[in-house]
C-alpha cells in the first residue's frame, strides 16, 4: 500500500437512523441514500464495525483503520497519542427530537469500565428558532430523578461552539443540526430518556458524571480574520476558515487536518492529480506534510479539526 503517497482523502458517509433524527442531512447536503429518519452521518470513523471507506484516488475502497495501521504517524501526525489508533470520530447530528440525557467517561473511568474515553465538541451548523441544548445540572439535582428543570439550558445559534468534556451531563434539543468532533469512542451512559423506554445505565452514569462541570460556549464573533481558532483542548483543536480569496494551506508533521465544508463552494488542488470540489457537507482528510490550494467559487466557510 505504501507504493502510493498519501493525498487528501474523502470518504463514504455512514448513516444511523435513531428515533430522534430528521431529514436535514438528506435535504441540506443533497444525499439520496440516507435512511428516513436520519439521525447521524458518521463522516470520518475508524471504529471497528463502523469504519469509513476511502472514496477517491488510489486508496479508494480501503478502510480508514487499515490506512492507520499501515501509515501510522505518517497519516496521523507526531502529536497522535497512539500511532495505531485514528484519534477522531466525526459526525453530523440532525436532532429532530430530544436526545437522551447522557454522560461520557474520562480516561480513568473509561479504563476502569473497559471502554474508551470520550471528549466531544459541537459546532452548530443550523438552529431553528427557540432551539436549545442542555449541558450541566443545577446544584442539588438528584441524578436518579432528573427533570428538564434540573438541566442548564443554552439557546443555540448557527456558529456556536460548545466544549463537552467527559463527565459533563448533557442533551441536545430539537431543531439543531450539529457538527460533532469527538475522541474515537462510542461510550455513552444514559441517565434519562424522556420516558421513551430505552435502556439507561444509571450506575455507570453516576460513576463518571461530574455534576459541578459546566459547558464552555463560544458564540460566533464577527472577525475580519479568515482563519479563526475557536477551541483548543488536550484532545483536539478546532478553527473556522472563512474563505473569501485563494489561500494556500499547509499541514505540518504534527497533525492531520480534517476539513468540513459548512457552506459555500471551493476547489481544493493538491500535489497529486484530480482536484476536489468542496460543497456543503463534504469532508476531507489532509494528511501531515501536505500543501493544498483553496480557491473559493463563492464565500465559503470551512471547519478545521487538528490534534
Amino acid at each position: 500500500m505504501k507504493t502510493h503517497p498519501l493525498y487528501p482523502l474523502t470518504f463514504h458517509p455512514q448513516y444511523r437512523d435513531c428515533l430522534w433524527g430528521g431529514d436535514a442531512i438528506a435535504t441540506r447536503y443533497n444525499r439520496a441514500n440516507t435512511p428516513r429518519p436520519c439521525a447521524e452521518s458518521w463522516e470520518v470513523s475508524a471504529l471497528p464495525g463502523a469504519e469509513s471507506v476511502v472514496a477517491n484516488g488510489p486508496f479508494e475502497g480501503i478502510g480508514l483503520g487499515q490506512l492507520t495501521e499501515v501509515f501510522g504517524r505518517e497519516l496521523l501526525g507526531t502529536k497522535a497519542p497512539d500511532p495505531a489508533t485514528f484519534p477522531f470520530l466525526i459526525k453530523i447530528l440532525d436532532v429532530h427530537d430530544r436526545l437522551s440525557v447522557q454522560v461520557h467517561p474520562g480516561a480513568e473511568d473509561a479504563k476502569a469500565l473497559g471502554c474508551a474515553p470520550k471528549h466531544e465538541m459541537w459546532y452548530v451548523l443550523a438552529s431553528e428558532p427557540g432551539a436549545a441544548l442542555w449541558a450541566g445540572v443545577r446544584p442539588g439535582a438528584d441524578l436518579a430523578r432528573l427533570a428538564e428543570e434540573d438541566l442548564v439550558a443554552y439557546p443555540t445559534a448557527e456558529g456556536d461552539v460548545f466544549d463537552i468534556p467527559p463527565g459533563l451531563i448533557h442533551a441536545i434539543g430539537p431543531g439543531n443540526l450539529i457538527y460533532e468532533v469527538q475522541q474515537p469512542s462510542d461510550a455513552t451512559f444514559r441517565i434519562h430518556d424522556w420516558g421513551r423506554g430505552r435502556p439507561i445505565q444509571p450506575e455507570q452514569a453516576r460513576r463518571v458524571a461530574r455534576p459541578g462541570l459546566c459547558a464552555r460556549q463560544f458564540p460566533p464573533v464577527a472577525s475580519k480574520r479568515d482563519l479563526r481558532p475557536r477551541l483548543q483542548t488536550p484532545d483536539f483543536s478546532f478553527a473556522t476558515l472563512h474563505l473569501l480569496r485563494e489561500r494556500t494551506l499547509h499541514t505540518t508533521e504534527q497533525s492531520l487536518i480534517l476539513l468540513f465544508c459548512a457552506l459555500g463552494k471551493a476547489t481544493l488542488e493538491h500535489e497529486g492529480p484530480h482536484p476536489l470540489t468542496l460543497l456543503p457537507g463534504d469532508s476531507v482528510l489532509l494528511p501531515p506534510r501536505q500543501t493544498v490550494y483553496l480557491q473559493p467559487l463563492a464565500p465559503t466557510r470551512l471547519l478545521l479539526t487538528t490534534l
